[in-house]
């Protein structure tokens, strides 16, 4: 039996997607929700009361051959809105630019020429007879792919086909019984990859994925760190995703194991993101390195919240933002975007790396090795957890602040250059520290000053002694810090810097400096 009844043919879009775009949470937070609960966005070009797919697929082919593009795919520019307002409630639906989606345009001129404008129904009861211009220009225009699918009911169910341009006929979409493909138990085996596929409008949960398969997949998948990326709105219909994979290809969101849609359907929960079903299928789930970055793929993805700010900056600069921008300006060139963010995303879980694993190893290697020692100090009544080590790395001072909550951290690096840095929250007075710093490099250089002189406490340098800088603004203390350019090394010993700072900042007021900028500002 082909008849189905209460059908229609049109273009199904990506339901996260659409309800990601800022309009249409703008809309949800009004109230509106969507008339049917079922996950799910399309364009209807016709509705059936009563309809024969063989019949509905002889005549689309027909029409389709008298079209040079592929009707089977379209791009949406939405770009309107209108409104229907009823006493049971607003109907709101958005208009797509009549430049923009041809096939449906013209599908609809030959299937449905006397029917309704087509729309993008958002939410609220729908009028399903009249018409729907377009009423007002959107603010937020954005773009979204759709294929041609069939929905319509058998007498049992509704059920879902998609055309296929190549058969010239339509193909069902209906997803297979759980007990019809049994999913293996235990890791699966090494399933070697030559080409990812993934849908091309980008989003955070998809570069996500495809740079953890990239960066971290090439033991479970060899070759898919040089894998080749293509673009597709739906996979051919030739061969399932399994079937695939055996070729392959791998791929992420167009149906199969790394779906996860698909895979939260199966469980009747919305708990996995495309990102976690790749992040366990790697062995990389627990990772600290990339727990917030799953986390932000997640939440976008799931709750169409990448930015949670209101502040109208972060929401222009949010990553979350600029993938919608990216999208918008290079809408044929998926690929310089999914690049774009994958390298950011590199930026970050670089630095991840860094504070979760290398940074803690070498802190224990120095202390180990003997580089590296805590000690204490004091200041007013604030008990102070103090460190000094030798390293070149510039990161592991912030890492001890962040990560162990040093008061103060002291770096020596190989060319005997120092920088002590403090917690700002202290607000540690490090007046009598620098004061005492200078007075001991004048007497190694053979200089004579004035130990009272108040200006050895003044931020800056002092005449003579440009070994020494107190930046008051950070609160630190820098013997050329980062980079010396031509700043000569502190001739100090580390025993004679330890002595300086543990006897001076006891002289010191704690919360003096913060008390003095307030004044300033005043």
């Amino acid at each position: 039996m082909n008849d189905f009844n209460n059908s229609w043919l049109g273009y199904d879009l990506p339901y996260e997607e659409v309800e990601a775009q800022p309009s249409v949470q703008a809309i949800r937070n009004m109230g509106v929700e969507k008339r049917v609960k079922q996950p799910e966005h399309h364009v209807t070009v016709k509705y059936f009361a009563n309809v024969n797919l063989d019949e509905l697929a002889q005549e689309l082919a027909s029409v389709a051959q008298g079209y040079e593009g592929d009707i089977s795919q379209t791009e949406f520019l939405f770009d309107g809105f209108g409104q229907i307002k009823r006493p049971e409630g607003r109907y709101i639906y958005f208009s797509p630019n009549m430049e923009s989606a041809l096939e449906a345009h013209y599908l609809k001129s030959r299937l449905n020429p006397e029917g309704s404008e087509l729309h993008l129904s958002i939410g609220g009861p729908d009028p399903f007879g009249g018409a729907k211009p377009m009423q007002h220009e959107l603010k937020d225009a954005f773009r979204a792919k759709g294929r041609l699918v069939f929905v319509g009911n058998d007498g049992k169910q509704f059920r879902k086909f998609a055309w296929d341009k190549s058969a010239g006929n339509f193909v069902s979409l209906d997803q297979p019984a759980p007990s019809a493909e049994p999913k293996p138990a235990g890791p699966m085996p090494p399933q070697p990859i030559h080409t990812i596929a993934i849908f091309p409008k980008i989003q955070a949960d998809t570069a996500t994925a495809v740079y953890l398969l990239k960066n971290f997949g090439e033991k479970q998948f060899p070759g898919i760190s040089q894998a080749k990326i293509i673009f597709w709105t739906a996979p051919p219909s030739d061969k399932s995703p399994a079937e695939y994979e055996k070729e392959g290809y791998l791929l992420l969101d167009l149906g199969g194991r790394f779906d996860h849609h698909v895979t939260n359907r199966e469980s009747g929960s919305r708990s996995e993101c495309l990102s976690t079903l790749v992040a366990a299928a790697i062995g990389m789930e627990k990772s600290p390195v990339i727990k917030k970055l799953l986390a932000w793929a997640k939440r976008d993805d799931l709750e169409g919240k990448g930015t949670i700010s209101a502040d109208p900056l972060d929401r222009a600069f949010g990553l979350s933002g600029i993938i919608m921008n990216l999208n918008r300006e290079f809408a044929n060139e998926p690929e310089k975007t999914l690049n774009i963010i994958t390298t950011i995303i590199g930026v970050h879980v670089s630095e991840e790396y860094r504070r979760h694993i290398e940074l803690p190893q070498e802190w224990e290697t120095l202390k180990a090795s003997g580089k590296a020692k805590e000690f204490e100090a004091r200041q007013g009544s604030a008990d102070l957890k103090c460190a000094f080590a030798h390293t070149d790395n510039a990161a592991l001072a912030g890492y001890l602040r962040a990560a162990h909550k040093f008061d103060v951290v002291v770096i020596r690096r190989a060319t005997g250059h120092l920088s002590m840095v403090t917690r700002q929250e202290r607000s540690l007075d490090l007046r009598p520290v620098i004061a005492s710093l200078r007075v001991q490099e004048a007497l190694k250089k053979g200089l004579s000053v004035n130990p009272k002189d108040p200006n050895l406490m003044a931020p800056g340098k002092f005449p003579g002694l440009d070994e020494w800088y107190y930046d008051d603004a950070a609160n630190t203390l820098q013997n050329g810090g980062i980079n010396p350019q031509g700043i000569p090394a502190s001739k100090l010993s580390d025993d004679e810097v330890l002595t300086a700072i543990q006897q001076g900042l006891p002289r010191g007021v704690i919360g003096a400096l913060k008390r003095q900028k307030e004044q300033g500002l005043a």
